[in-house]
């Protein structure tokens, strides 16, 4: 395919990298700094505006199949998907940040005056509150994602220093029924259970340990690493769109709020719209502020602001004064595993769940990238095709990428070697990401 892709920041220049090697990528930029930065992909840079016609056409947008505007600005992207449409482009990915926007858009009067000129409207940083919620409600985790309608959990522990399980022997340690072990990620690389290295695998402080859990077994599980309490109290630093959505939810299930904001005017509209919050006005690196506010009794701290330094700040001071999980906003890629090198329990960036919702958009229907661990790692759902012949999971099970469940007919299976996947089924793969589309054509055949 032909795609054009208008914004090379971190979600256009994480696109430009995914997308490079099966497509023929060109990227808009306005800064000409990006064909630098951009130097070592196989992409044409373009620079100019997005909203420019006379860039577009350079750029080729008439024969794009693809066109997605990821700038910053929800504005340009708007336009420049309107523009790009009206130029020829075949299909059109808008970004948004503000929930407004895709109320606006997604409302059928407006898709009516619009017509089709943008196929589709995606909002990462929806996607990037919800799994921050889900992270928060499971102490001692730090990932998790729900599955086949809540009837699984991916579930992902850290190994500490000190800890039951640091320095002991994966291949000796027992777990609940319901309870299948995935594999274990070292220093961002996957080691399956199909791995041959995987039986004597020495647990290490840093590793990841990965899991598939029935409902039903999942308290269990957790029990192997809560410790404390249950979630009372968080404190969320910045009150942007990623800050009020988490806000939000943790208020339906009746978690105090502490929201910490810099803006005058959005604390206002925040107190208006988050009445039962305590609201401050304040910077997120003060530490007498946060001292004051009672940072060090809160059971999670979430740092969301637009600016990774200051996360990283606030993230240290959490974990300074005994804050016991820590959850950070990271807009650079590099910054990401050092914020993580550093004891932050888990850092998002928006970008991933952007990448996910452009692959699944490109991909085949019957294919969702449900999640992204460690910047390589898949969580897939593949539902079978019914032309698809029944396939043993034993078969399918290799050292980068294992089929970890299957949803047949509203009922979940996990893993086993005497398992078949047959057609119709609702297939969950874990992959390393290089090898992912490989296994996934194998998979489809």
């Amino acid at each position: 395919m032909y795609i054009v892709v208008a914004g090379g920041g971190e979600v256009g220049g994480e696109l430009a990298r995914t997308l490079e090697k099966a497509h023929e990528v060109v990227v808009i930029d306005r800064n000409p700094q990006a064909r630098e930065r951009l130097g070592s992909l196989d992409v044409k840079v373009v620079v100019g505006g997005a909203t420019d016609p006379d860039t577009l056409r350079e750029a080729g947008v008439d024969r794009a199949d693809l066109f997605i505007a990821c700038t910053d600005s929800d504005e340009v992207n708007l336009l420049a998907s309107l523009l790009a449409k009206g130029l020829g482009s075949r299909q059109v990915l808008c970004f948004v940040g503000k929930g407004g926007y895709v109320d606006v858009l997604a409302d059928p009067r407006t898709a009516e005056i619009l017509g089709t000129r943008i196929d589709k409207v995606l909002w990462p940083q929806r996607a990037m509150a919800r799994e921050i919620v889900e992270v928060i409600l499971v102490p001692g985790a730090v990932d998790v994602e729900l599955l086949a309608e809540g009837r699984l959990r991916f579930v992902e522990y850290r190994v500490k220093e000190g800890g039951p399980y640091a320095h002991r022997l994966l291949g000796e340690m027992a777990w609940p029924e319901g309870v299948l072990v995935v594999g274990v990620v070292r220093d961002g690389t996957f080691l399956s259970f199909a791995h041959p290295l995987f039986p004597g695998l020495v647990l290490e402080p840093g590793d990841k340990l990965l899991f598939v859990t029935t409902a039903r077994a999942f308290p269990e599980l957790e029990a192997h690493f809560a410790v404390g309490r249950e979630v009372r109290r968080v404190m969320i630093l910045g009150g942007g769109n990623v800050g009020f959505m988490v806000a939000q939810e943790l208020l339906k299930r009746r978690v105090e709020v502490v929201l910490i904001e810099a803006s005058r005017e959005r604390c206002e509209w925040l107190s208006q719209e988050l009445p039962e919050a305590l609201v401050i006005h304040g910077d997120g690196t003060d530490i007498e502020l946060l001292e004051a506010e009672g940072m060090a009794e809160a059971d999670v701290v979430v740092a969301v602001t637009d600016n990774d330094e200051k996360n990283l700040l606030a993230s240290l001071l959490a974990k300074q004064l005994g804050v016991g999980k820590v959850i950070t906003r990271v807009s650079r890629s590099e910054t990401r595993r050092l914020f993580e090198q550093v004891g932050i329990d888990l850092a998002l960036a928006p970008r991933q769940a952007a990448v996910r919702s452009v692959l699944d958009f490109l991909g085949p229907e019957n294919v969702e990238h449900v999640s992204t661990m460690d910047e390589n790692i898949e969580l897939l759902e593949v539902e079978l095709p019914e032309a698809s012949k029944a396939k043993p999971l034993r078969h399918l099970a290799l050292p980068e990428v294992v089929p970890v469940a299957l949803e047949r007919d509203h009922r979940v299976m996990l893993y086993r070697e005497d398992l078949e996947a047959l057609p119709g089924d609702r297939l969950f793969l874990v992959a390393a990401r290089e090898v992912a589309d490989e296994a996934l054509a194998q998979i489809l055949r």
